[in-house]
């Protein structure tokens, strides 16, 4: 059953409060505003509607997720009652960083990385490492959403970084390396 639903939220980031609109669909959904390192030309996310969020994406951008392969900043909403099943990222060339922004009490949703369990904590950032198995878990009546950034692996040298964009085959800025990272064909489906 597909159910939307409409959040207003108040998000509190890097000393800005940002306002937020959210369309939920189904039980995971995404509101994306970069994927592989770059925006997307055709997010929802943009400077008039979001425009404290634009300012801070921008700013992370140039620095810690600068073309970051399958680097990726958004909201995630789980609706109540969901799990999302065990998955991975695709290598350990970034870590993600989850700050919470609408948490329900009770139960507290809560996530486990490899053999560790952890709940969200109102005001911190939670930093995972996803290319271990993880999954989600909302047992509540609300739901939750959290705003995921991904950054650069700090103990990455820039030669390093250099050869994970060569590996995915990353092109800075390229709508055209956004689509060979979310083809099933990779590099010969353009």
């Amino acid at each position: 059953v597909c159910v939307c639903v409409c959040v207003c939220v108040c998000l509190f980031v890097c000393g800005v409060v940002v306002s937020v609109l959210f369309v939920v669909v189904q039980t995971w959904s995404q509101l994306i505003y970069a994927r592989n390192g770059n925006r997307l030309p055709t997010t929802t996310i943009t400077s008039e509607n979001f425009p404290e969020s634009v300012r801070i994406f921008r700013r992370i951008s140039r620095h810690v997720a600068k073309d970051l392969p399958k680097g990726s900043m958004e909201f995630s909403v789980l609706s109540p009652n969901s799990h999302l099943r065990p998955h991975c990222g695709p290598s350990n060339h970034r870590l993600r960083l989850h700050l919470p922004i609408k948490l329900p009490k009770n139960p507290p949703p809560r996530i486990r990385v490899g053999k560790l369990s952890r709940s969200w904590e109102e005001g911190k950032v939670l930093v995972i490492d996803d290319s271990y198995d993880h999954e989600v878990w909302n047992e509540a009546d609300a739901e939750r959403v959290v705003l995921l950034i991904d950054v650069w692996h700090p103990y990455l040298s820039e030669a390093d970084k250099s050869q994970v964009r060569k590996d995915f085959f990353y092109e800075s800025g390229s709508l055209d390396s956004w689509k060979m990272m979310h083809s099933p064909w990779g590099k010969f489906d353009l």
